[in-house]
């Protein structure tokens, strides 16, 4: 377990640590729109949906690049084509230490908060994570779970 993740009691909830989710990716988008929402959300990965449920992560790093770079138009090219079904997530009543640590394990900066039914909630950010966990650290308090 990385150090800078205090072992319970410390616990933060999610709810409290959660960014709104946007317009969702679907599968059908290009990864151009991928690559620009990336940027726009200053994120490495972001959830793709179909109906609302985490069906796969766009993971990698400026897809549109990555497609170009194999001759591949990113306007036409779909994230379906390219989007990892290898998804990692947490639920809404998951602890942040726990959540925070997948993230670290990926190395991904954002991860997604899901319901028990794979519904998108919301995603939270690593930074938001670590300045709870590391509040709550400080205050002596509980953090909790992740839950909206």
């Amino acid at each position: 377990m990385p150090e800078n993740i205090p072992a319970k009691p410390f616990r933060e909830k999610i709810e409290d640590a959660i960014a709104e989710k946007d317009d969702l990716l679907q599968p059908g988008d290009s990864v151009q729109t991928v690559s620009d929402k990336m940027v726009t959300f200053d994120t490495n990965m972001l959830p793709v949906s179909e109906g609302g449920r985490l069906v796969a992560l766009a993971d990698v790093p400026n897809p549109g690049l990555d497609a170009s770079s194999y001759g591949h138009d990113p306007k036409t090219t779909r994230i379906s084509e390219t989007m990892n079904r290898d998804i990692v997530f947490c639920y809404e009543d998951d602890d942040c230490a726990g959540a925070l640590r997948k993230m670290e394990e990926r190395k991904l900066s954002h991860l997604p908060v899901v319901d028990r039914e794979m519904r998108i909630v919301a995603l939270v950010a690593c930074e938001d994570l670590r300045a709870r966990i590391g509040k709550a650290t400080a205050d002596h308090t509980e953090v909790g779970t992740v839950g909206v």
